[in-house]
């Protein structure tokens, strides 16, 4: 199926080769290539009209006429002829547009193609609920994590949803998780923004460099306009079963992945760890959570456990003096605490370090834990810090605030003055759960969290 480059290099051949014409008659030779028009309201409307301007939406092809709007849907193996005369047509052809320049005729042996016309100001239905282009500035991370939410669709697959992205094919998806060192049959509502950013980089790429190169000629696609794609030349996996890969020399393996023939480099893509951060505010029961997935045998690691260890190494201690200015001596939690309150500089300072050890720390233990499907990172601030968008997936642990105030008084012994501290330094729960893709409340029993914490983990898909 022609995808996005290859539409936008035919739409770009039309304009170049027929320019601006008058359309002097139509023939319809196969009716129901036509989705919203009888043959005769379809001649009718296009006779008389000029050609005004063309372009594309997703994989349709827009003509604007002067008083309509002409859009084609070239599917499996939709071609456009162009003659300078009038020309007999072929065996497949099933629409004939006369020009005053000339005839374009239109052909497709499996006819699945399709014509829609609308009127100007009329909106186009059959481009409703495409989604984003792939060079829209709005395409962001945070657009395609959140319609991915709790998506068990491959990642592969994902890419191919129109209604998500408008454009991408089966052979632009294989090259852009081949790219991206995507596994494809990763699940796509377990993918972090730092990933999507990714994702949406390398798509723009390998669309922009298709496009320019006049997209890839495989099997039956070609223009029919004089144009040939070459893009097939620069493909990393498409196509390219057995054969070495670019990158690692790692032999290319097909799959199929919900029935589309999927390229990958078993090396490059190799299968890696969903990594689900565990959040929530002080006294939401995050540490049973933890215990719990322990007690299930799921790797936990948790921020603050780390940042306890850092502060008790040497080469932490010193790095925080320098930044402090103070004797390595005279550190301990209750001066760093001190400091870092009283002065916003200070803090600054000695969050950006420790949060660059602590990452660190945790992207080592992830690699150390690779042959797991899941890992659980237990992060408090994940929001306020924006950490969100390093991980594959955020889990909320909240509880009301009169449940949050009585636990906390009764259990750590605050003061009301000293719960609302707590509470009101931290982002909202109403906000949290915006933002986060999955959540489990804990007003009630520890047996009632921990049966929510076993349904949560019964609705991760099989990885």
């Amino acid at each position: 199926m022609p995808e996005l480059p290859e539409v936008q290099t035919v739409i770009a051949t039309l304009e170049k080769q027929m320019g601006h014409p008058e359309i002097t008659g139509v023939s319809v030779i196969y009716p129901r290539i036509l989705a919203n028009k009888t043959p005769e309201e379809f001649s009718d409307g296009l006779k008389g009209q000029k050609i005004e301007s063309y372009g594309r939406r997703g994989k349709f092809l827009l003509f604007t006429l002067t008083d309509y709007l002409l859009i084609a849907h070239l599917r499996m193996e939709g071609k456009f002829y162009y003659f300078h005369e009038e020309t007999q047509p072929y065996k497949h052809t099933h629409l004939i547009i006369r020009l005053d320049n000339g005839e374009l005729h239109y052909n497709d042996v499996r006819k699945f193609g399709r014509f829609y016309l609308y009127e100007k100001g009329e909106c186009p239905q059959c481009l409703e609920k495409l989604g984003k282009e792939p060079f829209d500035e709005n395409l962001t991370p945070q657009y395609l994590k959140k319609y991915c939410r709790d998506s068990h669709t491959a990642i592969k697959s994902q890419l191919l949803d129109q209604q998500m992205i408008a454009g991408i094919g089966n052979i632009y998806a294989n090259e852009i998780c081949f790219a991206c060192h995507l596994d494809p049959l990763r699940p796509a509502g377990f993918i972090s923004e730092q990933k999507w950013e990714e994702i949406i980089h390398h798509t723009a790429r390998i669309l922009a460099e298709a496009i320019q190169q006049g997209g890839t000629t495989i099997r039956s696609y070609t223009s029919s306009l004089g144009v040939t794609g070459l893009f097939q030349q620069n493909l990393y996996v498409q196509s390219r079963e057995k054969e070495e890969c670019r990158i690692c020399g790692t032999p290319i393996e097909k799959t199929r992945v919900n029935g589309r023939g999927t390229y990958y480099c078993p090396r490059c893509q190799k299968k890696e760890p969903i990594v689900i951060a565990l959040t929530g505010s002080i006294g939401s029961g995050k540490s049973e959570v933890c215990a719990c997935l322990r007690r299930k045998g799921y790797p936990v690691a948790s921020c603050d456990e780390i940042n306890s260890r850092l502060l008790e190494e040497p080469e932490t201690l010193k790095r925080l003096a320098e930044i402090l200015d103070c004797p390595a001596e005279q550190l301990d939690r209750k001066y760093i605490a001190s400091r870092i309150f009283s002065d916003e500089s200070d803090r600054r300072q000695v969050e950006q370090y420790l949060h660059g050890q602590i990452m660190k720390r945790i992207r080592q233990w992830i690699s150390e834990n690779e042959a797991e499907s899941y890992l659980f990172v237990e992060v408090p601030l994940l929001f306020e810090a924006g950490w969100d968008r390093y991980f594959d997936y955020s889990l909320l642990v909240y509880a009301d605030e009169k449940v949050l105030y009585d636990r906390l008084k009764k259990n750590r012994s605050m003061t009301p003055e000293q719960v609302r501290e707590r509470l009101s330094a931290q982002m909202s729960v109403t906000e949290k759960l915006d933002r986060c893709d999955g959540s489990i409340a804990n007003n009630a029993t520890l047996e009632k969290l921990q049966q929510s914490v076993e349904r949560f983990l019964n609705r991760l898909p099989s990885y």
